[in-house]
């Protein structure tokens, strides 16, 4: 949602609002800067891109840390950011984005290490087909990339335990507290990573080969993706050409918590019952990846169609019903964010649909976290053997589905993800913020009468909580008076000669502020 809808004047801000963090870790930016490793070695596995023809590559990624102030956290949770692009690079891919340095991927890393995490940005192998004529090479080329994907992320996670392990915790890890992000492109992968487990999985129909295809490996009615050729779900076995099994083994692939920007789940029955928490955030009328049950294109020119797949909604719905998200639904968070979604998620907490107008001659929007430049992408295309034209191409490409494109425009969208997605991470996996204390707070507190004529009674049933300072204001944010002194579970205070009126009663813990709008009639 644009900025300028959450930044509301003081007075209706003030008036709507029930809880306030402090800066706190994790929920808010305490480090001044971030600092970034490039090109990390994580990694090495076989890919098809550019040439067809299986080739060796290392697997990069960059690390982002907090900086600029000494970290007293010695083991940080981990975010792994899986970019967009289609599985093709950048401007090959006649569009702007498609790699681990896009504007928003580098933006997100950055906004998520100044918040105390360490975050990666993970580069993984590209390639497939998707201007074949033929939708049976479509589907299974594209799925083949899913699934070398999934595997490099498992890889990826495994290099962090074994370096956590044995080469010193070069990054300062917490290995148990592991966060999957992807972006569009990196939305199925997220997705599929921490939830697809079982073969059966693979062998749903719309899954299976229609042909023979020996260039792909195609067998007509078996998967796409045959794992005795590819290696399994981890990345071990295959064919010794095709996939190279010794990638930090021996440690576990286990996450925490999941989140897509855009992108979609494979299928809805690979989500299951315990599976890690996951947010959701997706334009409604996305052209390439549908908010619910549909089609996934693949934004070539013009659009391919691919294979039907589970959107934003269908995937936080299901998680919702089987209660994976327990864990955040029942902290009763709300911040402008969450009051926002909440008036157009249906009730689905977790899912934050993004409502934006279709773009002339474009059947939806795309990506309005996204930002890039048309001289930078012009510079790019020559670099990597293409035309100029290309880099124009391309931009012209991303602005067709994202007209009004700007860094403003995604710095807006990109704080409205981290300000909706964090306090959940923080509250599901109990990160040391004070965050649960203070809703703790927040789910005892009542005031009653309200509206009132005369006297009314502040009521905090948590009798563990600690209540520095109680403070009534008016609505223009003045300080009306303030109560240091509270020693009990319930308190009544006189009105006095306040005026009628709407107040702010805010109750100030270690933690952080819980607020209550007062009516004096």
């Amino acid at each position: 949602m644009k900025k300028y809808l959450l930044s509301i004047s003081l007075g209706v801000f003030i008036a709507s609002l029930s809880f306030t963090a402090s800066a706190q870790r994790f929920v808010s930016e305490v480090f001044p800067s971030a600092s970034v490793t490039s090109n990390v070695v994580y990694g090495n596995n076989f890919t098809i891109f550019p040439s067809g023809v299986p080739t060796a590559q290392d697997l990069r990624m960059d690390v982002y840390e907090p900086s600029g102030m000494a970290d007293p956290m010695t083991e940080r949770p981990l975010i792994l950011y899986f970019h967009t692009g289609s599985f093709i690079p950048a401007v090959a891919n006649q569009n702007p984005t498609g790699g681990k340095t896009d504007s928003a991927t580098v933006e997100m890393c950055k906004q998520f290490a100044k918040r105390g995490y360490v975050a990666a940005a993970v580069a993984y192998r590209q390639g497939w087909v998707p201007t074949d004529p033929d939708q049976d090479v479509r589907t299974g080329t594209l799925l083949q990339a899913v699934y070398r994907a999934i595997q490099d992320a498992k890889a990826c996670i495994r290099y962090f335990r074994e370096n956590a392990m044995n080469g010193g915790n070069t990054y300062k890890v917490d290995t148990n507290t592991i966060i999957l992000v992807g972006q569009g492109t990196g939305g199925y992968i997220a997705l599929a990573t921490a939830t697809l487990n079982r073969v059966a999985e693979i062998q749903l129909t719309k899954f299976l080969s229609q042909s023979n295809n020996p260039t792909y490996g195609f067998q007509i009615g078996q998967p796409y993706v045959n794992q005795a050729a590819l290696g399994d779900f981890e990345g071990f076995g295959g064919f010794p050409n095709l996939n190279n099994p010794n990638n930090s083994p021996g440690h576990s692939t286990a996450v925490s918590f999941a989140v897509n920007m855009g992108g979609a789940l494979g299928d809805s029955s690979w989500l299951e019952a315990g599976d890690v928490p996951m947010v959701a955030f997706h334009v409604t009328n996305d052209p390439f990846a549908p908010f619910g049950d549909g089609p996934v294109f693949v934004p070539t020119q013009p659009p391919q169609f691919v294979v039907d797949v589970s959107g934003s909604q269908t995937v936080i719905t299901k998680a919702n019903l089987l209660g994976n998200n327990d864990c955040f639904r029942s902290a009763g968070f709300t911040d402008p964010y969450t009051m926002v979604a909440n008036g157009i998620n249906g009730g689905e907490d977790g899912l934050f649909p993004l409502l934006r107008p279709v773009p002339p001659g474009a059947p939806g929007e795309a990506g309005p976290w996204e930002w890039y430049d048309s001289t930078a992408l012009t510079v790019y295309a020559q670099a990597i053997g293409l035309s100029a034209s290309a880099g124009t191409a391309a931009y012209m490409n991303g602005l067709a589905t994202n007209p009004d494109m700007s860094k403003a425009k995604a710095l807006a969208y990109i704080d409205t993800i981290q300000n909706y997605l964090n306090p959940r991470i923080a509250y599901c996996l109990a990160l040391p913020t004070g965050l649960n204390q203070v809703q703790a707070v927040n789910r005892s507190m009542t005031v009653f009468p309200n509206p009132s004529a005369s006297s009314f009674t502040v009521s905090i049933q948590d009798k563990t909580a600690k209540i520095e300072m109680l403070s009534l204001h008016d609505i223009t944010g003045r300080t009306v008076w303030t109560d240091m002194n509270w020693s009990n579970t319930y308190k009544t205070y006189e009105r006095g000669n306040l005026t009628g009126g709407i107040y702010i009663l805010r109750v100030q813990t270690p933690e952080g502020a819980v607020s209550r709008r007062i009516v004096l009639n």
